[in-house]
């Protein structure tokens, strides 16, 4: 009974993807951790770690393309500066207001002449620019000339002349510079002509301004002095500030006045609180209210009270002194003494009435008296007050009064100058730097064309080296692939032409000697490095991989097994590409039993299935293909069978040729027995993504990486590596395609040279 079919879980190991391969469409299979990569040449993101490698290999490239844009870029400079050259002239034109108001003498003259004149914004070089470069001064130019005004507009170039205030530069570009130095010339004159024009029109609409104003200024003037003599007629005064002087001298004496007044009232009030305590001897109220002390014509019957006090006060004394003396001499009970005490009590109190009368009076007639002097105070202080504002007013109209004179003084002097003005023909613009056209072309410029083109070129060639290596992203020598993958290069392997029907001896014998020489050293080279692989490790047992099929790895593993033998190994090289063997055919012997036998059948022994190929090279075959390969690579008859290899007397070194490690997992899971793998890459045809990714698929399997190998080097790659001193000349170029090459092909060899010298990193 058959075995039933494989499961796709067997047939797909897990974590792997399906995509067609890079170079031959053939379905592939790729494992998971690879599906996050980028896309075979695809859309991966330019990183500027790869810009340098990527140019490095295109350096041939970059400088042809390079050359080649300067070289036309220089050529098209060169022949327009022959053939159509371009000159240019120019001028400086010195740029004024046509009327400049600052130039007479004060600020009111100037402010009328600028009134007058209505000036446009001087500082607006952008819109004095536009009125120079429009068709109204250059058409008249272009008409008298015979030449199209659009020319000259798009050859005139007016800028403003940097930090110099004022200035322009005036610049023409022309194919005719005698033609462009008449054109040059016409445009200086126009634009002094148009200044003048300007200059006039002003000075005319100026003085047309001035003579509409006279009459209004004029009558302000009349207004103002008939305001400042009614003015003076209703406040009854002709200057304000003499009266004002006046009314505070006046205010000044009240103030001093009501303070004596204050004065004298304390004073009373201090001497009525005395006679109220019975103190009758002290100082008499006598005189006016002003002065207690002093007398007083004006007012006589306040004298009288005085002199009656005085007499009173005499009496009083004259009494106390005679009570004084009968106390001394009498007893107090004594009909004198009793008789003065009465007489005494009786005077004393009339005295002290009479004294307090006359404090009274003399209080409210000088209170009387300060009450009109605050009036009078007060009335002042309202003329005071309202004097400021009358000041002010006066003020006022004075100062309109003065400025209408200085206003109507200034006109009639500004409509006497611009009369002298308009009578005038000075020019306002002048020309400081005389049109003159250049003897040698401005365009095109040598220099700053070299260095567009230098700049065209370098972009140019940096885009088409990028542009090439995404087209063409494959390595193209053997060091592309060391660096790239960072893994020691063991041997390059120059193409070999294979044909069917021919086993792997015939076609080397077939070649041409220089080419056999070179393919037999670079396969000693190959085993000299190998050999130094691993000094801490014996390598016995070893594979070789790839990355995708078609890469020669079949080929190269035949070579390297007969290379080994040749030099005295004894070799046996086994075909473990269960799913599509090729070696049986190499060395021209039949795919009898083989591995596949010894994989399904424990019994066998593999000393049965060997088969001599030379003296010291033997091979066992693939066998029939198995229904699942990778069924029977990852049993424990596949880890015992490759011990029970190991264990076979007689050959150093045991040889698999394995599957590509990127499509299957048949060679992981063999290589995982084994000592190491040996990883193969062909040159210009499998994509330089994907060796990476299938060295990142063999390392999680654990598999010790020896090596690489690069398959199919040519002459452009290699650069007569193989000419190593022999006496034979280098290979001709194509020397190593003849056996296939074509009359077709033939046809384009030299653009296939060069193809190949582009791509070569030179």
């Amino acid at each position: 009974m058959p075995d039933p079919l494989p499961s796709p879980d067997e047939l797909l190991p897990p974590g792997t993807l399906v995509t067609l391969g890079a170079s031959s469409g053939q379905v592939v299979l790729i494992p998971q951790e690879a599906e996050t990569q980028p896309a075979p040449g695809g859309s991966e993101e330019l990183k500027l770690g790869n810009l340098l490698p990527i140019l490095r290999r295109r350096q041939r490239l970059l400088v042809a393309v390079f050359a080649a844009t300067v070289a036309i870029g220089a050529a098209a400079t060169l022949f327009q500066r022959v053939v159509s050259p371009v000159y240019q002239g120019d001028f400086r034109l010195l740029v004024s207001d046509p009327i400049d108001a600052s130039s007479t003498e004060g600020a009111a003259d100037s402010s009328l002449r600028a009134l007058a004149l209505q000036p446009q914004d001087r500082a607006n070089t952008p819109v004095l620019i536009e009125v120079l470069t429009s068709p109204l001064l250059l058409e008249p130019i272009a008409q008298r000339l015979n030449v199209s005004p659009d020319k000259i507009a798009s050859g005139l170039k007016i800028v403003s002349g940097g930090d110099a205030s004022g200035v322009m530069d005036v610049s023409l570009l022309w194919d005719d510079r005698r033609e462009g130095q008449q054109i040059l010339e016409a445009i200086s004159a126009e634009y002094l002509a148009f200044s003048m024009r300007q200059r006039q029109e002003r000075l005319a609409q100026g003085l047309e301004f001035l003579d509409t104003q006279a009459p209004v200024l004029q009558q302000g003037v009349v207004e103002l002095q008939q305001q400042l003599s009614s003015f003076r007629r209703q406040n009854s005064f002709l200057d304000p500030s003499s009266q004002g002087e006046a009314i505070q001298t006046q205010r000044q004496a009240l103030n001093v006045r009501l303070d004596d007044l204050r004065q004298t009232e304390a004073k009373l009030l201090g001497m009525a609180s005395a006679v109220g305590s019975g103190m009758l001897t002290g100082p008499q109220v006598q005189g006016s209210a002003g002065d207690p002390g002093s007398g007083s014509q004006d007012k006589p019957a306040q004298g009288t009270m005085t002199t009656t006090t005085s007499s009173l006060l005499g009496d009083l004394t004259d009494l106390e002194k005679q009570l004084a003396e009968a106390e001394a001499s009498f007893s107090p009970t004594s009909p004198q003494v009793r008789s003065l005490r009465s007489r005494v009590n009786q005077l004393r109190p009339l005295l002290q009435r009479r004294k307090l009368d006359s404090i009274k009076a003399t209080l409210a007639e000088n209170r009387s008296e300060q009450a009109e002097v605050n009036r009078q105070a007060l009335q002042l202080s309202r003329q005071f007050a309202t004097n400021p504002n009358l000041v002010k007013q006066y003020e006022a109209i004075e100062q309109r009064l003065e400025i209408a004179r200085a206003n109507l003084s200034t006109y009639i002097k500004t409509r006497e100058d611009f009369r002298l003005e308009v009578a005038q023909r000075t020019r306002p613009w002048r020309i400081i730097s005389p049109p003159e056209f250049e003897d040698t072309p401005d365009k095109p410029n040598l220099r700053n064309s070299l260095m567009l083109s230098i700049l065209i070129g370098g972009v140019a060639g940096v885009g088409a080296a990028l542009l090439r290596d995404r087209l063409d992203h494959v390595f193209h020598q053997p060091q592309d692939v060391e660096d790239g993958l960072g893994l020691p290069l063991l041997g390059r392997l120059p193409f070999l032409p294979v044909q069917d029907g021919l086993s792997i001896t015939e076609v080397v014998e077939g070649m041409e000697p220089e080419a056999r020489f070179g393919l037999r050293e670079s396969l000693r080279n190959l085993f000299s490095s190998f050999r130094l692989l691993r000094a801490d490790k014996v390598v016995r047992l070893f594979s070789v991989t790839s990355t995708v099929e078609l890469e020669g790895k079949s080929t190269a593993s035949a070579l390297f097994a007969q290379t080994m033998a040749d030099l005295g190994q004894r070799v046996l090289l086994v075909d473990a590409d269960l799913r599509r063997p090729s070696l049986h055919r190499l060395m021209s012997v039949a795919n009898g039993e083989g591995l596949s036998n010894l994989l399904t059948e424990p019994t066998l022994q593999p000393e049965r299935l060997i088969q001599p190929i030379s003296e010291r090279l033997d091979l066992i075959t693939a066998g029939p293909a198995p229904p699942d390969a990778t069924k029977l690579l990852s049993s424990e008859r596949c880890s015992a069978l490759v011990e029970q290899i190991r264990s076979l007397p007689g050959y150093d070194v045991v040889l698999f040729d394995t599957p590509p490690s990127l499509a299957l997992s048949d060679a992981l899971l063999l290589s995982e027995h084994l000592d190491g793998t040996v990883f193969l890459v062909s040159l210009q045809q499998v994509d330089r993504d994907l060796p990476a990714q299938a060295l990142r698929r063999i390392r999680s399997f654990g598999v010790d990486i020896l090596g690489l190998i690069t398959n199919q080097v040519t002459k452009s790659s290699g650069s007569d590596i193989y000419a190593y001193g022999y006496g034979y000349s280098p290979i001709p170029a194509g020397a190593a395609t003849t056996i296939k090459a074509t009359s077709k092909r033939a046809e384009w060899k030299g653009a296939n040279r060069l193809m190949r010298w582009l791509n070569d990193r030179g």
